[in-house]
């Protein structure tokens, strides 16, 4: 026989599980920005360069070459990649999960001071619990995949934020 768990128990689980979520999405953010202005800065240098190639054409025309082709074909790919539609999904994503949290939060100190009653608070964690699995599902075109290691950071940050604010420590 399984031993029933209690209201701020639960609480408890989902806290954790929707703030490590939030970090998730926030570090993935970080990545898909960095990926973002890496391939920007590389079509804008590669861009400039095939101007300033004119000049100086006759000397490194293969160079040239190369870099113009390159720009090309990564200017052709960009749109494949999806990185600035991937920053806006998951901005608005890590947004919302965070104000999810925070009504976690809210609902976390409400059972501690006592100021709501166990039935209420179950079924504000139930329909709190709803929202955030809608929160946390992904469509498979999006192609969201949190690595070992983003997923490593991301229970790290979950881990220190729950010890500092909560005094959650397990």
């Amino acid at each position: 026989m399984t031993k029933k768990q209690s209201i701020e128990e639960l609480v408890k689980i989902e806290l954790k599980d929707c703030r490590f979520h939030a970090e998730c999405m926030a570090l993935k953010v970080k990545q898909l920005r960095r990926k973002n202005k890496i391939i920007n800065s590389i079509l804008a240098v590669s861009s400039s360069a095939s101007i300033a190639s004119w000049a100086i054409w006759d000397d490194l025309a293969m160079l040239w070459g190369c870099i113009i082709a390159v720009s090309q074909v990564i200017t052709a790919l960009k749109p494949v990649f999806h990185f600035g539609k991937h920053v806006h999904t998951l901005n608005t994503r890590c947004y919302k999960q965070e104000a999810l949290f925070l009504e976690l939060d809210n609902l976390w100190y409400e059972l501690k001071d006592g100021s709501i009653e166990k039935d209420a608070a179950k079924t504000r964690l139930n329909h709190l619990k709803q929202r955030i699995s809608e929160n946390e599902f992904f469509d498979d075109e999006d192609g969201f995949e949190f690595s070992k290691e983003l997923q490593k950071e991301a229970a790290e940050m979950t881990a220190d934020t729950l010890q500092t604010k909560y005094n959650i420590t397990d």
